[in-house]
């Protein structure tokens, strides 16, 4: 399908955009700014992802990174996958056009479950598969302030799936924004992308922001040269107000609609010869969601916020044949005092409801369909500084209920030791929990054993399907970290971590069923399950490291190593879907006022368990600026290497998705504001 036909047949998306470029014109203002960052603003950048507060970077206990908006930019990257390779410890695999495999620290795959992200505070994985359909949330980079990156766990305060980390990214303050953004892109690989801003005052003390995008994306080659079918289309449309009714007051109000239609092709079973079948997955899925905060400055040392949203999605996946319906309503409050004058106290609590209604067949069956879960919270973390603040300790702890799986303890101790002004040491021992999401009462069955083999010498077609168990206890960790922050010259920063992992209760290991005789599409099947528990166990260690340094006013340089080791008490295969070893040189060069060049160069080590072999590739692009308000740019995408996998075949998830390479590409972006 070309992109001018998919633009016609999302005609929601052309009706919006049409009305974003015949809007007001607001008065005339810069593009945005896309020249280098110096170190000192870099090394002084606030986080809120480590505490719920604003911190300067240097002075976080944890192993956080922030992606700058500048920096995604100017890495050519068009996906939030693409730009999270820049991090180190976040592990990302290509695994078709439209699927990627993202993790922190490990534990790998489509779903990876051991991971929370949100945007603007709003969680965004999926309760049904605990993991996040990164196609559906194709935040345009125009619209991102920052991505912040914790690596480790952050159950104290935002709960269950944050056990290896949390990603929260956030968007732009409309403010910011003022004034009519275009952006178009065309190449080989994003085909076409359409993406208009319109931002302007609704008073004196509010603003507001209205984008839409819509993308098109090519589909790949499988390894023997054949069309995936992968191809992809998003069309999105976002809606930001910032209110400053007093001046203790602020009222943010974020909403949106998306639409993802996209397809691949799929290994799936057969209850007929020859018991096995590849074919094309169809995959519909619309959403849209109201998100809204308040916050207000009670005193100097006081504050108050209230943030809740409303989410609806809707999946259609034919193969398997699965429907999903899903509304979650969420709401938590946060406040933060000094108390007896020396120690910062955060505490709060939280509601969230979800409501879920399936619609399955034999290949993926879920019982029951329909349900509702209820999620119940309240955390506190106290901070306090000794000796004139040069040793800082944080302790805290979250309660959290979930109907499906009772209560858990999530607590952590975090110290920090501000050895100068520019070198600062930190530890943490922290644990997490994850609940379980299909695993708790769903089937899979992904392979059949034909009849009259050897390992199935009956006269019925075997199927060894995966069972879920409603009994599961909430996978733990406990993580050791220990790092260092500091800039060790003028034009050189330096972070380190290293971090040693112990779960428990994992979900990685079996026990054998009940053997039953049962029939689908009234062929008869043997049924031998394997039931899900919690009796693997595992460690897994690393360390971290990245630096930035600027040898001249117009270059700089981000590099970063990460080294992870996996040890799983599991049957055989469980470990190598995350690399042991990876590696990112990113360089920023403003050649003059005008020109720039920047590059990406990765290295990813093999993923043994999914077949995928190590690899080394470059990103390049160039951009011009000939006048302010108007940048064109060329990207090229794995220049040293076309035609390789980033990631194979995983198990359990049914029917089994057919990897495709990774292919070189060209794009061709002019962007302007007026």
């Amino acid at each position: 399908m070309s992109y001018m036909v998919a633009i016609r047949r999302a005609g929601l998306w052309t009706v919006l955009l049409s009305a974003l470029t015949t809007a007001g014109m607001a008065r005339a203002v810069e593009i945005d700014p896309i020249s280098r960052m110096s170190l000192e603003y870099l090394m002084n950048m606030e986080v809120t992802t480590v505490s719920k507060q604003p911190e300067r970077i240097q002075k976080a206990a944890a192993a956080v990174s922030v992606l700058t908006r500048e920096e995604i930019r100017r890495s050519g990257a068009t996906t939030l996958p693409d730009a999270l390779r820049l991090v180190p410890g976040v592990n990302v695999a290509r695994i078709n056009a439209n699927s990627w495999a993202v993790s922190i620290r490990g534990f790998n795959s489509r779903f990876a479950n051991k991971l929370l992200v949100m945007i603007d505070g709003r969680s965004i994985y999926s309760p049904l598969f605990s993991g996040v359909f990164w196609d559906r949330y194709n935040v345009p980079i125009s619209d991102i302030d920052r991505i912040e990156v914790v690596r480790g766990p952050g159950g104290t305060l935002w709960g269950a799936n944050a056990v290896n980390g949390v990603i929260n990214i956030i968007t732009r303050h409309s403010s910011e924004t003022q004034g009519t953004h275009a952006e178009l892109s065309a190449g080989t690989e994003r085909l076409g992308d359409t993406f208009l801003s319109q931002g302007s005052a609704l008073s004196k003390d509010a603003t507001y922001r209205l984008s839409g995008d819509f993308s098109s994306y090519s589909a790949s080659d499988l390894p023997d040269g054949s069309d995936a079918g992968d191809d992809w289309y998003n069309g999105q449309a976002n809606l930001r107000v910032d209110w400053t009714p007093t001046g203790i007051d602020e009222l943010l109000i974020v909403s949106g609609v998306n639409q993802v239609t996209a397809a691949g092709k799929q290994t799936a079973p057969s209850l007929t010869a020859p018991y096995s079948e590849t074919r094309d997955g169809e995959i519909d899925r619309q959403g849209l969601y109201l998100n809204g905060k308040w916050t207000r400055q009670l005193s100097a040392t006081s504050n108050f916020s209230l943030q809740g949203f409303l989410d609806y999605r809707y999946m259609d996946l034919e193969a398997p044949d699965l429907s999903e319906r899903r509304t979650t309503a969420d709401a938590h409050f946060l406040h933060t005092s000094r108390v007896a004058s020396e120690i910062d106290l955060t505490w709060g609590g939280g509601y969230r409801a979800i409501i879920s209604d399936l619609e399955t067949e034999y290949e993926l069956e879920v019982d029951p369909e329909d349900e509702t879960y209820h999620i119940y919270n309240a955390f506190a973390q106290a901070s306090r500084g000794f000796f004139d603040d040069q040793i800082e300790l944080t302790v805290g702890s979250k309660i959290e209920y979930h109907s499906q799986s009772g209560s858990e303890v999530q607590p952590s101790v975090r110290g920090l030791w501000n050895v100068t002004p520019r070198h600062a040491l930190w530890g943490a021992i922290s644990t997490a929990a994850r609940t379980p999401g299909i695993e708790s009462n769903a089937t899979v069955r992904n392979l059949i054993v034909p009849p009259g083999t050897t390992n199935n010498p009956s006269a019925l077609p075997l199927i060894p399907s995966v069972q879920g168990n409603p009994e599961l206890d909430a996978e733990r960790v406990t993580a050791y970290e220990i790092g260092y922050h500091g800039r060790l010259l003028d034009e050189l920063s330096v972070d380190i971590a290293g971090f040693v992992n112990e779960y428990d209760n994992l979900l990685l290991s079996s026990s054998a069923g009940e053997v039953a005789v049962r029939t689908a599409s009234g062929i008869a099947y043997i049924d031998s399950p394997a039931v899900i528990n919690n009796q693997a166990k595992a460690r897994t260690f690393g360390m971290e490291l990245s630096g930035v340094w600027e040898p001249i006013s117009s270059w700089r340089l981000r590099a970063s190593y990460s080294w992870l080791h996996e040890d799983i008490e599991a049957p055989s295969g469980a470990e190598g879907n995350a690399p042991e070893h990876q590696a990112v040189l990113q360089s920023f060069y403003d050649i003059n006022e005008e020109w720039r060049f920047d590059s990406v160069l990765r290295f990813v080590d093999e993923l043994s368990n999914v077949g995928a072999d190590a690899y080394v590739n470059l990103d390049a692009r160039l951009s011009w600026q000939p006048k302010a308000g108007l940048e064109i740019a060329l990207t090229g995408r794995n220049l040293i290497h076309s035609g390789y996998l980033e990631y194979g075949v995983e198990r359990p998830v049914s029917p089994i998705p057919l990897a495709s390479e990774t292919a070189r590409s060209v794009m061709l972006t002019v962007a302007a504001k007026f």
